[in-house]
């Protein structure tokens, strides 16, 4: 398999697109369509489409976090039990 996608490997592209949370045949169809030369615009489509998802990831993530941090302050502060 070889990508043209300039200074990344193909395991390189393979690992960050496994990382983003895209499953094996999401990054095997992607990978096709960069041997294939499918235009740009459908291989931006689904990068910013598994970017999106990763962000709603990580703002739930974040929500959580700030609960947890509110409450270890009411703890300590007296707040909560």
């Amino acid at each position: 398999m070889k990508v043209t996608i300039p200074e990344i490997t193909d395991k390189e592209l393979a690992d960050l697109l496994k990382s983003s949370g895209m499953t094996n045949d999401e990054i095997k169809s992607f990978i096709r369509r960069c041997e294939s030369n499918c235009g740009c615009t459908e291989k931006i489509r689904i990068l910013r489409k598994t970017r999106s998802a990763l962000l709603d990831t990580i703002h739930e993530k974040q929500a959580i976090l700030d609960k947890l941090d509110n409450l270890i302050w009411n703890i300590e502060h007296g707040g909560a039990t």
